[in-house]
């Protein structure tokens, strides 16, 4: 296989489900597994749940280290090629759809622009692709693997013409060789929707077209479209948890989770899915919906064969520390929560927590698990649902949790979140209805869900304005907020985007916008230039080679930031950077503030990828308060871990730029035709 030319490839796996019997052993007690693991397994589940890849951990700079970890690779491999020719047995149809032969049903009511597959959610197995799809991912970890054999193999004048994916790793405390299996990964679920929008002719200036001036409205003239609702801003992980754990108490009727990521060792994931959510459903009757994102689970699916050698030589752990321990939570549980306590069980993967979330779903009745699975339904490539937020009795004006946060923020990052109540919230609730709904088999079977809905609706908005409604008048900041979800497609339309676009036009005296995963658009660029002629200042703060957690968005990072000092060069650009010896942590935070009085929040990245592929959910708001919190979160961050970048050629010295040497990079592959001639 020719790492230089890593096209879609031509298989088609389908996407049948194997007859297996449904998963009852959840019952923790008194309900015994009548069933073997075997007949719920999948050959490729099976493989992956028997077999481990040990590679050296650290830096992973002596050949003879990383030839280790490609002989174990390699043992993999091998059991993947035995299975040849079974295509059919996988659930899932992989991250390339466009040859699927599998039949897939149009969402013509709710999502106009996608079709899904009813297969995936008539089972209750963990879906995972075919083992000839997984073979063909592990050939291409292998290559990348095998690219750093090289690199390490070379002398320092060699090593220079290697992209920057294989050689600067330096200032990276973790295993070197485990993130480029992530980087991997992370490109093959964009692969085919990038090139589906390679092969569209001018592209990316009949995109920026759609974004001119006057098709942005500024906020002021959608101000109607506000309601009254009440946010509060969470500071920490432990803010956010206890905040979490209050709402979900206090809920009386229904939980919706939203999630992207689920993360196997975090101990408040865990802890949300095992402990508080089965009490919830079995001692409290409130029905428990969960929409996880099938790609993601996917992708995670195949880390839980990684298993680490103690690297022979460590690579330097001087972090900033976290704000909050990862478990620091579990001693200040409000009274009246259940304990800790399945969810101290380890998992060598999140398909095993994964696992045990779904055996409970089968044995408790109040709780529902699906996956989101669509394409667009006219260039055929898979939509991601990268939209987070967790609904707390959403129909009845109760609360919500969302922001930038997969399930709980990350120790070790930097997160936006927030709790909505109010009005907002119902906005928030129709939007998951939506998913939910969109993606039920389509059999005529009713769910727990849709059971005397209409009559309870009507009950609600009796009760809402007594007992059940949460009090806005005495936390966080009452607000006229707009609530907006979007649906990214080949026509390139995100609402998101054209509403920040519309205020930034409209800006009169600042804008300042902080993302953690950004590859800006000319058109934006064009719009903080013209914003900075007419005075206004512009600030920008972004992640750098020191903090990003994925090199295959930094290419199209450093290539329009330089962009836009080149062509915006009044725009005050601030990247993380290592103070001393201590590197920053990652920047996941996304907003935006114009004129210190609008404010733009929500799990909305400012990239390509939002418009084209990613579903998103932010929230907007007219609010001096609101405002003023976020740009004191924007300079604190700034002050702390960042530093400005002056000029375009600045950009090299925080940003990798994949173009050494003159290969192209598969890892750090640009995202569509917007940034590849630059």
């Amino acid at each position: 296989m020719d790492f230089n030319s890593l096209d879609v490839p031509s298989y088609a796996p389908f996407a049948i489900a194997l007859p297996v019997d449904a998963i009852d052993e959840a019952a923790r007690e008194n309900v015994s597994d009548q069933r073997s693991d075997i007949e719920l397994l999948q050959p490729l589940e099976a493989i992956l749940s028997s077999s481990k890849v040990k590679f050296v951990g650290g830096q992973a700079e002596s050949p003879d280290e990383i030839k280790i970890s490609i002989e174990s690779l390699d043992g993999l491999i091998g059991k993947l090629s035995s299975l040849t020719g079974t295509s059919q047995l996988g659930i899932s149809p992989g991250f390339d759809t466009r040859d699927s032969k599998a039949i897939w049903r149009s969402l013509d009511f709710t999502f106009p622009e996608y079709e899904t597959l009813d297969t995936v959610n008539s089972t209750k197995q963990i879906p995972v692709p075919s083992s000839d799809a997984a073979l063909e991912y592990f050939q291409l970890i292998k290559l990348v693997w095998e690219k750093r054999l090289e690199w390490a193999m070379s002398d320092a004048e060699k090593r220079a013409r290697f992209c920057d994916c294989f050689g600067k790793w330096s200032h990276y405390g973790g295993d070197v060789l485990r993130c480029l299996f992530n980087q991997v990964l992370e490109q093959l679920m964009v692969r085919e929707a990038s090139a589906c929008l390679e092969c569209m002719p001018n592209l990316a200036s009949t995109w920026a077209d759609q974004y001119t001036h006057e098709k942005c409205p500024p906020p002021k003239l959608m101000e109607s479209l506000y309601v009254d609702s009440s946010v509060r801003l969470l500071h920490s992980r432990d803010d956010y948890i206890q905040s979490y754990l209050d709402a979900a108490m206090k809920a009386k009727y229904n939980v919706d989770i939203c999630a992207c990521y689920i993360f196997h060792t975090d101990c408040a994931t865990k802890y949300i899915f095992l402990d508080l959510i089965p009490f919830l459903a079995t001692q409290k009757n409130i029905k428990v919906r969960i929409l996880f994102e099938l790609m993601t689970m996917e992708s995670q699916c195949f880390h839980g064969v990684l298993d680490v050698i103690k690297p022979t030589t460590c690579a330097s752990t001087n972090t900033i520390s976290s704000v909050s321990k990862d478990s620091s939570f579990i001693e200040q549980l409000p009274s009246g929560s259940p304990p800790f306590n399945y969810a101290e069980k380890k998992f060598a993967s999140t398909s095993g927590l994964l696992r045990e979330i779904l055996d409970l779903a089968a044995t408790i009745p109040n709780i529902e698990c699906q996956y989101w699975i669509a394409r667009d339904k006219t260039s055929k490539y898979r939509i991601k649902n990268h939209s987070k937020f967790h609904i707390f009795d959403g129909r009845f004006g109760g609360r919500v949790i969302a922001g930038g946060s997969n399930v709980v923020p990350r120790p070790d990052s930097l997160d936006t979140d927030f709790i909505v109540e109010g009005d907002i919230t119902r906005r928030y609730q129709q939007t998951f209805n939506n998913l939910w709904n969109a993606m039920k088999p389509f059999s005529g079977n009713t769910s727990v869900f849709d059971v005397a809905e209409e009559i309870e609706y009507h009950k609600s908005r009796e009760i809402c304005d007594t007992t059940t409604a949460l009090q806005t008048n005495d936390w966080g900041v009452s607000t006229k907020m707009l609530f907006l979800p979007s649906s990214p497609s080949s026509s390139g339309e995100d609402v998101i985007l054209r509403k920040v676009l519309g205020a930034i036009h409209a800006a009169e005296e600042s804008v300042v916008l902080c993302m953690g995963h950004c590859n800006i658009p000319l058109q934006f660029t064009l719009a903080l230039k013209a914003a900075t002629e007419r005075g206004v200042k512009v600030s920008v703060l972004s992640n750098s080679i020191y903090s990003c957690d994925l090199r295959n968005r930094q290419k199209d990072l450093f290539v329009s930031l330089r962009q836009m000092l080149t062509i915006a060069p009044k725009v005050e650009l601030f990247v993380t950077a290592k103070k001393g010896e201590r590197r920053p942590p990652f920047l996941h935070s996304k907003y935006v503030v114009v004129d210190a009085n609008w404010s733009a929040f929500g799990s909305w990245n400012l990239w390509t990828r939002s418009s084209f592929y990613e579903m998103e959910a932010n929230v907007f708001a007219f609010s001096e308060t609101l405002a003023t919190q976020l740009l004191s979160k924007f300079e604190r961050e700034k002050k702390a871990y960042s530093v400005q970048v002056h000029s375009a050629a600045d950009c090299e010295m925080f940003l990798p730029t994949g173009l050494n040497g003159d290969e192209k990079c598969f890892v750090c592959k640009h995202f569509g035709p917007f940034y590849e001639n630059m």
